[in-house]
Parts: C-alpha cells; structure tokens; sequence
C-alpha cells in the first residue's frame, strides 16, 4: 500500500471525522482543565470584592485544610471590555431554553460536571447553595420540573411559599465551583459557600446539605 493512499481527502469521511471528534475532544478537555496549570487540582468561583477580601479568605481556609483549589474572583463585565470585543452582542451561553444557568443569565460552565452552584431569588436575593456530581444544566432541569409540579421537595417551591405567598420569583442559577472526581472537596466547598451567606438570606435547610464543619477566617484591620 502506497503512503498517498493513507492520507485523509474528502472522499474518507471516516477518518476524517475520526479526526475532528479528536481534535474536539482535546479542545474540550483544555476548556475544563484550565485550573490544573500550577497543580490546582479544582477551581472555585468567588464573587470580587474590595482588596479581593473575600478571595484572600478562601486561600487561607482551603489552604489551611490541605487542599490544592485555585480561588477565582468573578467580576462583572466592563464597557471596556464590551467595546473591545468583535462582537459586542455575541453571547457565551449554550442557547437552551431549559438551561436555568444560561436562560437566567447565569454564570459559570453549564455542562462541567462535579460543581456547586447557587440558585438567587431574583427578589429578595436569598440564595440556596447546592452541590451535584453531575452538571448545573441537568441539575437545574430537575429543579424547574420540580417547581412545575409544586413538589414538596422543590427548593424553589418551598421558598416562593414561605417568602412570597406561593407567587413563584424569578431565579437565577450560577456555578461557583468545579470540583471533577473530588466529591468530599466539593460538599466542603458547599458548607463553606453556606457559612459565607447570611442566615436571614439563605434558603437552605439542615436537611438541604452534607456539612463540613472549616472554621471562618478571621480578617484583622491594623
């Protein structure tokens, strides 16, 4: 057999798409694993605050139990940013009408798997701190379909009837952190997300939760 005749052309499609399931594949791969550059072993997104304080609290809690967790601050974006983009209204969403991440304006990967997430009430700001093995899109489907069905179990639910008279708010649904393969990293980085809310502002229950008990930083002004 002639060299020439292993050379993909149009007339492989086999092979050829043999190499672009690959090259995907390799693309995808470098998206989700970003975080592992410099021996982090999962991410956790923060919200940005003033001399990133609550960023500097994170490392010191995660660090001191002995674990290898980038800490990421989200930031809103800038009209600097906007402007600069080639396209302005070009959005990085997966277009899915029954994704309660992108649907709602949300942050974060939808499809990575072993996350932490927050749902928002669009209303009163409360906020529910979960955690799933699998992604914040099938996570999130479950939710809507039990809020659709008024299940008793609905986080949501549950709040629209103690919060709001059984009027149902709107809700947005984040990722806050990525923990691939590390399940007891992640309940830990859900009890922690959980003692950062104030109780008055948190939807959670006892029974909502795997709880993991990591002392609070205490920040010092000299």
């Amino acid at each position: 057999m002639r060299s020439r005749d292993l050379q993909p052309t149009y007339h492989n499609i086999p092979l050829l798409k043999f190499f672009q399931v690959e090259r995907e594949q390799k693309r995808r791969e470098k998206r989700e694993s970003w975080y592992r550059k410099g021996g982090f072993d999962s991410v956790i997104f923060v919200p940005a605050t003033s001399a990133s304080e609550l960023k500097n609290r994170y490392m010191e809690e995660v660090k001191g139990a002995g674990f290898k967790v980038k800490v990421v601050e989200q930031s809103g974006v800038t009209l600097k940013r906007i402007l600069q983009r080639s396209d302005p209204f070009r959005e990085n969403r997966c277009n899915n009408i029954n994704c309660l991440v992108c649907s709602t304006g949300g942050k974060g990967p939808c499809r990575s798997t072993g996350v932490t997430y927050e749902l928002v009430c669009q209303l009163c700001r409360s906020r529910y701190i979960g955690e799933t093995s699998r992604s914040a899109y099938t996570r999130g489907k479950e939710h809507l379909q039990a809020l659709e069905q008024r299940e008793h179990s609905s986080i949501m639910w549950r709040h629209s009837c103690e919060k709001h008279d059984g009027n149902v708010p709107g809700f947005t649904m984040n990722v806050t952190g990525v923990f691939q393969g590390d399940a007891m990293l992640r309940q830990i980085s859900e009890s922690v997300q959980i003692n950062k809310v104030q109780q008055d502002q948190l939807i959670n229950t006892k029974s909502d939760w795997n709880y993991f008990r990591i002392p609070g930083a205490v920040v010092t002004k000299s």
